[in-house]
C-alpha cells in the first residue's frame, strides 16, 4: 500500500458547543509551529479558565516584547533537574502512547522534545526502537503493565507510575481491537485484534503504602527517578502529599479538560478538577506539610501559551505538561474522533491505513512551538525582574485574579481584583446529545478534552458546574463492568433496579421502564408497582420549604417554583435528616437532565430517583416514526446507557451502592463556583 504523508495543516473544524479549543487558540499554536516566535494574549477574560482571568501585577506587555527582541541571549535560566538530569525547558509532553497514537506522531515527539531540551512521556503502550533512540522520554508503568521489561524500563530518564489521567480519573484505558495491529500487538504483548483494556486501579496498588512501597522498588530497580501521575480530583491535596512522603521524585497532576484517545464523555466533562484549581491547593499542602522541596509538580490540562506556562509556575508548579496543544502544533483540528481510528490528520488513525505523519515536519513544527513556549517565557521572566524560573515557582503574591468570587480567589492564594462570577451559566446552551444514548447499548465515547461546563463551556445549569469525585490510591476505583455496582433503590415493597425515572410520554416508553426495572412518572400507568403516582405523592415545584408529612416527594421543575431545583433537594434531604424521617421518605426530583454524571450529582445532594425529562423527550422526538418495537428498544437503550454511566461515575470513585453511598453524600462533589458551593451545601474545588 502506498501511504500518504501528511506534511501540511488543514483547516480545523468548528464545534456547535463552545470548547476550550477554539480556533484563535489552535491558530495561535500552529503560528508558533511555524515561526519559533511566541504568541501572547495579555487579555483579561471574563468567563473561561481561572488561567484567563489572571494578570501578573507588574508585568508590562511592552516589556515583554522589548524583551523578545534578544530573548535567546538573555541571561535567563528556564532549566529544570528531573533526578541527575537537566532540561533546558520546564516542559512535558504526553503521556501518549504508540497506538493511542499512530506510531509516527510518537517517535516526532521524542525527537523534538530531545532536540529542544525538553521532556515526553511514552505512555503505556510499550516502547518503539524508534523512540528508544531518543534521551529524554519518561516510560511508564500503567495498570496494563503492556510491553513491560526491563528494556523499557532502562531506557529514558525517569519512570511514571500512572495512576490516573485528567480526561478520565478513575477509570481504566481502552484501546479498540481494531487499532491493534501487528507492532501494537508487538509492542504491547498482546494478540493483534485483542482489545486493549488497561484496568481503573493497580491490582498491587490500593493504598499510599502500597504506593511508596511501588515507587521503592521501581527506584531501585532502575537507579532512575520516579513520577506518578494522577488526575486532579476533589481531594488531590491529601494524595499529593502521601505520594511526596514516598521516595517519589514528583507528581504528574493532570487536570480536568486534558486531552484522551478515547473516554465517556460523561466522564470527560463531570469528573475531576481543573489544574489552575489544583496547582496552587497542592503547593500550599506541600510547603505546609514540609515536603515541598526538592519534589517536582508537573501539572497540565488545557495550556498552551508562554503565559500559561508562567503563570502554572507562578501557582506552585516546577513544569508545565503540554500535552493537546503538542498534537494541535502537529496538525489535529480537534475534531474528537481519535478512538475511531480514521484521524483526518494521520495522528490517531489505525496505523497501516495508507496515511501516516511526516516524522521531520512533525518534529520540527512541535520543535518549534517548544522553542517558542521557551523563548516567551524568558521573556516574562526577564520583564518581571528574574534571572530564574525558579525565583517564579509557587509566587502567587505575583498574580492578580478578577471576575471570580472571594472563596475562589481566597482558596487559589491569589489576590482579588474586580470581583465578578465566576461561573458561566447560559440556560439557553445548546445541548450536544449523542445518538449512542438510544442507538445502542454503549456509552457515548469521545477522544480530546477541552470540556469542562461552567469553566471552558458554558453550563446549562448550576448542575453543571459540580465536579465528581474519583478516587486516587486513597482507596481503589471499581470497574463496574466486572465488579458489583448496586444501584437499586426500594419503593416501599418494589425494588427498582435503577434510579432513572422514566416519564410517561407514551406507551413504549412505559413498556421499556417496566423491562428495565425503572419508575414510571405519571397517571393511569398499566404497571401499577412501578407508577409512582400510585404512591401518594406530595408533588410540589422547587422551593425552599416543604411540609414533612409524606412517605414520597415529587419535586418537578416543571410546576415552576422560587429555587433551583438543585437547592430544593438538597434542602429538602437535610431537613428530612435533622428530622429523622430520612429512611422512611424518597425523594424525586424532575427536571431537565441529560446524562447520568445528572443522576449522579443530584442522587449525591439527596435525590433517591431521578427523572431526566430531556433525554426522554429528545428520543421520543427521534423515533417519533418508528414502529413500537423499535421505539421501545430506543427507550430501553436510553435507561440502560443512562444507569451504565451512572455506574462508571460510582465505580471511579469507588463507591458501590448507591443507596447506601451516594444518596445524600455531598462530600462525593465539589463546586468551581463559592456561591453555588454556599448555596447547595458542598465543598468548593481545591477544598
Amino acid at each position: 500500500m502506498i501511504s500518504i504523508k501528511v506534511a501540511s495543516y488543514i483547516d480545523l473544524v468548528k464545534h456547535v458547543v463552545p470548547e476550550f479549543w477554539e480556533p484563535e487558540r489552535v491558530l495561535a499554536i500552529r503560528k508558533m509551529a511555524e515561526t519559533a516566535y511566541p504568541v501572547y494574549d495579555f487579555g483579561l477574560k471574563r468567563v473561561g479558565r481561572l488561567l484567563d482571568r489572571m494578570t501578573f501585577k507588574d508585568l508590562r506587555p511592552r516589556e515583554v516584547e522589548e524583551a523578545l527582541k534578544n530573548a535567546k541571549a538573555l541571561d535567563v535560566d528556564v532549566g529544570v533537574e528531573v533526578g541527575s538530569h537537566r532540561l533546558e525547558l520546564p516542559i512535558y509532553v504526553g503521556d501518549m502512547s504508540f497506538g493511542a497514537l499512530s506510531g509516527n506522531p510518537n517517535i516526532a515527539i521524542a525527537k523534538a522534545v530531545t532536540e529542544v531540551g525538553a521532556v515526553a512521556g511514552i505512555g503505556e503502550g510499550g516502547l518503539h526502537p524508534e523512540v528508544a533512540k531518543y534521551r529524554n522520554i519518561v516510560v511508564q508503568w500503567a495498570s496494563a503493565r503492556f510491553g513491560m521489561g526491563m528494556d523499557l524500563l532502562r531506557a529514558g530518564i525517569a519512570v511514571n507510575i500512572k495512576i490516573g489521567q485528567g480526561a478520565k480519573p478513575g477509570i481504566g484505558g481502552h484501546l479498540p481491537g481494531k487499532k491493534v495491529v501487528e507492532v501494537i500487538a508487538q509492542l504491547r504483548k498482546i494478540p493483534v485484534g485483542s482489545e486493549a483494556i488497561s484496568p481503573a486501579p493497580h491490582h498491587d496498588i490500593y493504598s499510599i503504602e502500597d504506593l511508596a512501597q511501588r515507587v521503592k522498588a521501581l527506584r531501585d530497580l532502575t537507579g532512575k527517578p520516579v513520577l506518578v501521575k494522577v488526575a486532579a480530583v476533589n481531594k488531590i491535596h491529601y494524595v499529593s502529599v502521601g505520594v511526596a512522603r514516598s521516595s517519589a521524585e514528583g507528581i504528574i497532576i493532570d487536570g480536568a479538560g486534558a486531552g484522551t484517545g478515547a473516554t465517556p464523555v460523561a466522564v470527560r466533562d463531570h469528573v475531576g478538577i481543573p489544574i489552575d484549581y489544583a496547582v496552587p491547593v497542592v503547593d500550599s499542602w506541600l510547603r505546609r506539610d514540609g515536603t515541598r522541596a526538592g519534589f517536582l509538580i508537573i501539572a497540565g490540562g488545557m495550556l498552551y501559551s508562554p503565559l500559561d506556562l508562567a503563570k502554572i509556575i507562578a501557582l506552585g508548579a516546577d513544569m508545565g505538561n503540554f500535552g493537546t496543544a503538542a498534537l494541535l502544533a502537529m496538525g489535529c483540528i480537534m475534531c474528537h474522533a481519535c478512538h475511531t481510528g480514521g484521524c483526518p490528520t494521520a495522528l490517531t488513525q489505525m496505523i497501516g491505513s495508507g496515511k501516516e505523519l511526516d516524522i521531520e515536519w512533525g518534529s520540527k513544527v512541535l520543535k518549534n512551538y517548544l522553542t517558542a513556549l521557551g523563548l516567551g517565557l524568558k521573556a516574562v521572566l526577564y520583564a518581571l525582574g528574574m534571572s530564574s524560573v525558579k525565583e517564579l515557582l509557587g509566587r502567587r503574591d505575583l498574580l492578580q485574579i478578577s471576575y471570580v468570587d472571594e472563596d475562589v480567589a481566597s482558596t487559589i492564594g491569589v489576590e482579588l481584583g474586580e470581583p465578578g462570577e465566576t461561573t458561566w451559566v447560559d440556560p439557553g446552551r445548546r445541548v450536544l446529545f449523542p445518538r449512542e444514548y438510544y442507538e445502542t447499548t454503549h456509552l457515548p465515547i469521545t477522544g480530546m478534552g477541552g470540556v469542562v461546563p461552567g469553566y471552558t463551556t458554558p453550563a446549562k445549569r448550576i448542575l453543571d458546574v459540580l465536579r465528581i469525585e474519583a478516587t486516587q490510591v486513597t482507596r481503589p476505583s471499581v470497574d463496574p463492568y466486572r465488579e458489583d455496582v448496586d444501584v437499586s433503590v426500594k419503593l416501599r415493597d418494589v425494588v427498582l433496579d435503577t434510579p432513572v425515572v422514566a416519564p410517561r410520554l407514551d406507551a413504549e416508553v412505559e413498556d421499556a421502564a417496566y423491562v428495565m426495572g425503572a419508575a414510571v412518572l405519571g397517571d393511569g400507568c398499566k404497571y401499577e408497582e412501578h407508577c409512582l403516582s400510585n404512591y401518594d405523592p406530595v408533588v410540589v415545584p422547587p422551593a425552599a420549604y416543604v411540609d414533612l408529612d409524606a412517605s414520597l416527594y415529587i419535586i418537578d421543575e416543571r410546576l415552576g417554583g422560587d429555587v433551583p431545583l438543585e437547592l430544593a433537594v438538597a434542602r429538602l434531604d437535610q431537613m428530612l435528616r435533622e428530622s429523622g424521617r430520612r429512611r422512611e421518605a424518597v425523594i424525586v426530583a424532575v427536571g431537565e437532565f441529560y446524562n447520568g454524571a445528572d443522576v449522579y450529582k443530584l442522587a449525591a445532594l439527596g435525590a433517591d430517583l431521578v427523572a431526566p425529562l430531556a433525554a426522554f423527550e429528545l428520543v421520543a422526538k427521534r423515533a417519533a416514526n418508528m414502529n413500537r418495537r423499535e421505539k421501545r428498544t430506543r427507550y430501553e437503550n436510553l435507561i440502560f446507557n443512562l444507569t451504565s454511566e451512572l455506574k462508571v461515575l460510582m465505580g471511579a470513585g469507588g463507591v458501590t451502592s448507591y443507596y447506601h453511598t451516594l444518596v445524600g453524600n455531598r462530600d462525593l462533589l465539589r463546586s468551581l463556583d463559592g456561591k453555588i458551593a454556599r448555596l447547595l451545601g458542598v465543598e468548593l474545588a481545591g477544598r
